[in-house]
């Protein structure tokens, strides 16, 4: 019988503290092939505050006419109708809980620590203790902690921790905005109660970028904390922190930086012999509306002795997060870890990698200090650091180092896993399981590049991972929090910064910033979200800045400098739409011998045209369905122009002679030559391909489209040599070497813990199994497509309509399809010798060479 499964409030789950006033509910049909109506019921505080009535529609979302305040406590089910008008049952209830909308709803204040000077621009303070004694009221309702920070905080309650969030409040642009958590404490109060909390540099004040540049955003880490508690009779007793609160520095956490580490005397405790210093803050304090970050896999090392005489923990997997451990050692009995990614050749622990200096004492730590406190066995786990690493070096280990005193435990934002793959070659499923593990080390409220050196938020590598990050994940709310930072973080002129929230206060200083290829990410992301969930709403909050970042690059459409002129004199007409000025990343990581260095510094005509034309398709489509058409007609006028101009310029006789790859997948990828063009360069890139021994040759913005692209012009065979082929520059090279995340670098001479050349996963996900979602309400495109030596492949996406599935199995000359297409969705199902399908729900079989089709 039909219901509803999957419930969740603007992709979330039960959240606990939102601010979106008309939350979309959301859920998944089961047990139907068809939803005809809903019916949705609600209760606010446990009393019925809204029933729908029956509405018939299939949309699997609805909001609700209720104007939702502060505090309320929402629950809401759904009940569905069949394509027969056959009546299912209540789904199981959903929740969520709004947070405090209004500044007038906070008592707090802003604290900080009470130093007898003013913080020092350069000094780094031991971490800030904060303390509050109160007593509970009898009998209690409900209770909340609402809390953000300047900083990164951990709230304890009773000596018990609060939550299971980390990081909090998270990574934003805090000169604009931070983010508060809501906490149910309930079970946490008694009669006589401590609330006590430790504040940290975190985001806001620790060394960031790749150039460890500290407190980004200000000198001065500091706290806003309101507990709300309700007893039966709906009296509401308020904590709030201000200058009532303890405060002192005393405690064991005497140094505490993000990248860096911590440096802890575990025999001290904090006396909080001071008050805390009440101060301001000018930004917005509202809800992330996002995922939190949590703890997840937890890892066992193996002890190894390395040649020269170290001791290291290797832990079989590089992550992001951090090691607890267990020792027992007399007091003042200082412990070193250090952490890293890599052995070097001799099979030594090293740093070289990701530290330009390769010393454990200088930049890029990610060192942890432990002064044992000698009061038996003491328990550590690191709080206000992360770090990205495979193996930990041990130095001054009491006794035996043994692998139980040990835990690696992975720490990133609880997105869903939403795609389930396998086939018939273990290195294709290592290079897909080495790529969600990178998402997995990258994604921890922002998107990075890498948990060690950088760890910044590049606009560059999440908008060419987007489509790819967006099936192993289910990436909504998360990208939903991140597109607002990009624009919180925007100049006034458009320009939209490489890095996002910023990692350094110099950057204005770059004339690199606003990349092509980095900066139009504002633009399509947005477009990719749209596309990926059916969601038009980070379009719609982000239109403005998505305008004035194309009008940024317009403006400089037919300019030019000494570097650029000389190519563009003729033809002023088409001259005038030809990017010629700006410095631009272009193929980063373009394969040796294919590319200088030296270019980094020209600009890219070819490269920032096609992005150009790219974007303001993008945006006038966008701007199409918003209803904007003066604005649609402007931007795609604009986009054709540049796309003529491009042809003239940078096509010759209808091809391009070049021997980089780049240059032949960018016009066909970005669709800025018409269809016979498109045709010889597709020629021309497989001859390439061929020429090279199917070694890679592209570099961050043509790598996510090459493989599609080869087969989408009938080259399928070449892809799948090119994606297993061994040698350098190659994924498969990397998998042989021992690879657990993907590189960098095509070599292991760069960070190893990088999603963006993961992006490969595409193809498998799209053409080889063939999943694809539609322009189409609740509809795919599957066109799986069988490939060399492979016997079976099969991809299960959890997308926002249900989990579809596509699989495929050869059995000598005949292969046999197995499809599955969830509730209240269709399909057209595409196979290689042109025979076509459409579909509803159902599971499906087909065995090629025998026309027969089964409906499970």
């Amino acid at each position: 019988m039909i219901h509803a499964v999957n419930l969740k409030t603007e992709y979330l789950i039960n959240p606990l503290g939102i601010d979106i006033t008309e939350p979309r509910l959301m859920w998944n049909v089961a047990e139907a092939i068809k939803q005809s109506a809903y019916v949705i019921q609600v209760e606010i505080e446990g009393r019925p505050a809204y029933t729908s009535g029956k509405i018939e529609t299939d949309e699997m979302s609805a909001r609700i006419p209720i104007a939702l305040k502060s505090r309320d406590n929402v629950s809401w089910q759904v009940k569905l109708y069949d394509e027969s008008g056959e009546e299912g049952p209540w789904s199981t209830p959903a929740t969520f809980e709004i947070g405090l909308l209004h500044p007038s709803d906070w008592q707090a204040k802003w604290i900080m620590g009470n130093y007898a000077h003013s913080h020092k621009k350069k000094v780094r303070y031991p971490v800030d203790c904060f303390k509050k004694e109160f007593r509970a009221p009898k009998e209690i309702a409900n209770a909340r902690l609402y809390i953000t920070a300047n900083g990164v905080y951990e709230a304890k309650l009773n000596e018990a921790r609060v939550g299971n969030q980390y990081f909090t409040p998270g990574s934003t642009n805090y000169d604009v905005r931070t983010h508060y958590q809501t906490f149910d404490v309930k079970d946490l109060l008694a009669d006589q109660n401590t609330l006590e909390i430790e504040l940290g540099d975190g985001w806001y004040a620790s060394k960031a970028g790749v150039f460890g540049g500290s407190k980004v955003f200000g000198y001065e880490p500091k706290i806003l904390a309101q507990l709300e508690i309700t007893d039966e009779k709906g009296h509401t007793t308020t904590i709030a922190s201000d200058s009532s609160f303890s405060w002192s520095n005393d405690g064991p956490i005497r140094y505490a930086d993000m990248k860096d580490g911590e440096i802890v005397e575990a025999g001290k405790k904090p006396t909080y012999s001071s008050v805390a210093l009440e101060t301001t803050y000018n930004g917005t304090v509202c809800c992330s509306n996002n995922v939190p970050i949590v703890e997840k896999e937890r890892l066992k090392p193996e002890v190894t002795r390395t040649p020269d005489g170290q001791t290291v923990l290797d832990f079989k997997q590089n992550i992001a997060g951090y090691v607890e451990f267990f020792v027992k050692a007399p007091k003042g009995h200082k412990i070193t870890m250090v952490m890293g990614e890599t052995l070097n050749s001799e099979g030594d622990f090293t740093i070289k990698n990701i530290s330009y200096d390769g010393e454990y004492t200088k930049s890029h730590l990610q060192k942890i200090e432990y002064i044992c406190s000698g009061s038996g066995e003491e328990h550590y786990k690191p709080k206000f650091c992360i770090q990205g690493f495979q193996y930990a070096l041990v130095q001054n280990w009491p006794g035996e180092v043994k692998a139980d005193h040990f835990t690696a435990i992975a720490v990133y934002s609880d997105m869903e896993v939403t795609a389930d793959f396998s086939c018939s070659h273990e290195g294709i499923n290592k290079i897909v399981e080495n790529t969600l593990w990178s998402v997995k080390g990258n994604f921890m409220d922002v998107p990075t590049d890498c948990p060690t050196r950088e760890r910044a938020g590049w606009t560059g590598d999440a908008q060419l991972f987007f489509n790819t990050g967006s099936i192993f994940m289910d990436q909504a709310a998360f990208y939903r929090k991140w597109m607002r930072d990009v624009s919180d973080e925007q100049a006034e002129n458009g320009l939209v910064y490489n890095i996002n929230p910023r990692v350094s206060n110099f950057r204005n200083s770059l004339s690199i910033e606003g990349s092509s290829g980095w900066g139009d990410a504002m633009i399509l992301i947005p477009y990719r979200y749209w596309k990926r969930y059916g969601d038009d709403s980070v379009m719609r909050a982000q239109y403005e800045s998505m305008v004035s970042c194309a009008e940024f690059f317009i403006k400089r459409l037919g300019k030019y400098n000494l570097f650029s002129t000389f190519k563009f004199n003729k033809h002023r007409t088409h001259r005038k739409y030809i990017v010629g000025v700006g410095r631009h990343f272009g193929e980063w990581t373009e394969p040796q011998g294919t590319e200088t260095k030296l270019a980094l510094a020209l600009p890219r005509p070819e490269e920032a045209s096609a992005y150009l034309a790219y974007s303001l398709t993008s945006l006038g489509e966008m701007a199409e369905h918003l209803g904007k058409v003066e604005a649609a007609q402007k931007y795609k006028e604009l986009a054709k122009r540049i796309k003529e101009a491009y042809q003239f310029y940078f096509t010759e006789n209808e091809t391009i002679k070049t021997k980089r790859m780049a240059k032949l997948v960018r016009p066909v990828a970005l669709d800025l030559v018409d269809q016979k063009v498109t045709k010889h360069l597709q020629k021309e890139l497989v001859k390439l391909v061929r020429e090279r021994n199917y070694k890679i040759g592209t570099g961050f913005l043509s790598t996510p489209f090459l493989l599609g692209i080869l087969s989408d012009a009938g080259y399928t065979e070449d892809a799948y040599k090119m994606l297993v082929q061994p040698e350098l520059p190659g994924w498969m090279y990397q998998v042989n070497h021992g690879a657990t995340t993907m590189w960098e670098n095509w070599t292991p001479d760069a960070s190893l813990n990088h999603y963006s050349k993961g992006a490969c996963c595409e193809w498998l996900f799209s053409n080889l199994c063939g999943i694809n979602t539609s322009d189409k309400k609740n509809h795919f495109v599957i066109k799986p497509t069988p490939s060399g030596d492979l016997i079976h492949a099969r991809l299960a996406y959890s997308s926002v309509y249900g989990k579809v599935t596509s699989g495929w199995e050869k059995t000598g000359r005949e292969v046999t399809y197995i499809i599955d297409i969830p509730g209240n969705c269709t399909a057209d199902i595409l196979f290689p010798d042109g025979e076509q399908h459409r579909v509803g729900a159902g599971t499906y079989k087909y065995v090629k060479g025998d026309k027969n089709e089964n409906a499970i």
